[in-house]
C-alpha cells in the first residue's frame, strides 16, 4: 500500500512523516500485546457504556469532537486540499456546539445555558438547572465535564504543534475550534456556580421555614400550657 507512505504537502502539523506501514511491520497493530491491549479498551469502554443513563447522548456529545480532531490529523489523507478539511472540520465543530449546548448538557449534568441580548444591547447569561441532582447519573456527568474540559486541551496542544511547525493556516482553525470548545466550557463552569448558588439559597429557604415553623409549634404549645 504505497499511498501511506506518500506524505502530504499541506499535511497539519503532528501528521507529517508518519510511516504507517513500518508501524505496521513491527508488530504495532497485530501483535499480541497489541491485541489484548485493544480487547481490553474495548471491554472497558463497553463497561463505560453499559454504566452510563444515556449513552446516546453520551455518543452525540463523543463523537463530533473525535471527528473533528480525527478529520484535523488525517483529513489530509482523503483531501490534498486544506479549503475542504477546514469546512469539514468546522461544520463537525458546530454541530458538536450545538449538540453539548442544547442536548447534552441538559440530559447528562442538567444544565443548559444561552446568552440573549437585550433592546439596550447588553448581553445576559441565561442558567437552568434540575434542583434535584438525583436526576444526574454520576457516570454521565463524568463523561461530560472529561470531554468538555478535554477537548480544549487537545486543541490547544494542536495550535501550539501548529506555531512550532509555522502552520498558520491550521493555527486558524485551532483558534476557531477553542473558540467553540470554550464557550461552552465557560457558559457550562457558570452555569454550574449557579446552580450551587441556586441549592445553597433553597437549603437557607428551607431551613429557616423550618425553624420558623418549630418556632410556632413551641409557641402554641406553651400557649396551650398556659391555658391549662
Amino acid at each position: 500500500q504505497p499511498h501511506l507512505h506518500r506524505t502530504r504537502r499541506n499535511s497539519p502539523p503532528l501528521t507529517e512523516h508518519r510511516d504507517a506501514m513500518s508501524y505496521m511491520q513491527q508488530g504495532g497493530f497485530g501483535s499480541d500485546d497489541a491485541q489484548e491491549e485493544q480487547r481490553g479498551l474495548i471491554g472497558r469502554a463497553s463497561d463505560l457504556a453499559a454504566g452510563l443513563k444515556h449513552p446516546r447522548t453520551a455518543f452525540f456529545h463523543l463523537i463530533f469532537k473525535a471527528s473533528a480532531i480525527f478529520s484535523y490529523m488525517f483529513g489530509t489523507w482523503i483531501s490534498d486540499s486544506f479549503v475542504n478539511v477546514f469546512i469539514v472540520c468546522v461544520l463537525l465543530l458546530a454541530f458538536d456546539f450545538w449538540t453539548v449546548k442544547n442536548v447534552s448538557g441538559r440530559l447528562l449534568v442538567g444544565l443548559r445555558w444561552w446568552n440573549r441580548v437585550d433592546d439596550k444591547g447588553e448581553s445576559h447569561w441565561q442558567f437552568e438547572s434540575f434542583e434535584d441532582r438525583r436526576f444526574v447519573h454520576p457516570t454521565d456527568s463524568n463523561v461530560f465535564w472529561m470531554t468538555l474540559f478535554g477537548a480544549p486541551l487537545v486543541w490547544a496542544l494542536l495550535g501550539i504543534g501548529a506555531v512550532i511547525t509555522l502552520h498558520f493556516m491550521w493555527l486558524l482553525l485551532c483558534l476557531v475550534a477553542l473558540g467553540l470548545c470554550g464557550i461552552n466550557l465557560y457558559g457550562y463552569i457558570r452555569c454550574k456556580k449557579d446552580a450551587r448558588t441556586k441549592l445553597t439559597a433553597l437549603g437557607g429557604t428551607v431551613l429557616s421555614r423550618g425553624m420558623e415553623m418549630w418556632s410556632g409549634a413551641n409557641a402554641r404549645a406553651r400557649g396551650q400550657q398556659g391555658g391549662l
